[in-house]
């Protein structure tokens, strides 16, 4: 795996995630904080909303490289089915941190499709590379430049 794939992949997936939350908070969207965390477990409260979104970018990050690399070992199954899949847990696991209960009313429809995106493009960058990588070793054939063809 090339380190600088893993690289990208996560700080474009963190920074569009963290813009995109921004953006449903702004147009109230969602009617919850996306750094409503660091009220809830009393983690920088005295310091400055720049400060919490990047927080937050980086806690994406690091929850990108992990997906990524799990998402390497799942290499059997499709990309779009696993992305699917994982967002529904991610989604529900959400909104039970959240409000301490799973309720299908109140599953918010952008922020499961702003997870799904985002899943998928993870997901599908990994497996790519992945399959790109054993192709890759495989076509590595010794070449003897002494036979004529």
């Amino acid at each position: 795996m090339k380190i600088h794939v893993l690289f990208w992949t996560s700080i474009v997936s963190a920074v569009s995630f963290t813009v995109c939350l921004r953006l449903l908070q702004l147009f109230s969207i969602i009617h919850w904080s996306p750094i409503g965390w660091s009220k809830h477990w009393h983690l920088f409260s005295g310091n400055t909303p720049l400060f919490k979104w990047t927080t937050l970018a980086i806690v994406l990050f690091v929850f990108a490289i992990v997906i990524f690399y799990l998402s390497e070992l799942c290499i059997a199954i499709r990309a779009d089915i696993a992305a699917m899949g994982l967002s529904i847990i991610l989604l529900f696991g959400l909104q039970w941190w959240m409000f301490g209960t799973v309720e299908l009313k109140k599953v918010s429809i952008p922020i499961f499709v702003i997870i799904a995106m985002h899943l998928r493009f993870i997901v599908e960058t990994a497996m790519f590379h992945k399959k790109a990588e054993s192709l890759d070793t495989r076509s590595k054939i010794p070449y003897n430049t002494d036979v004529v063809k």
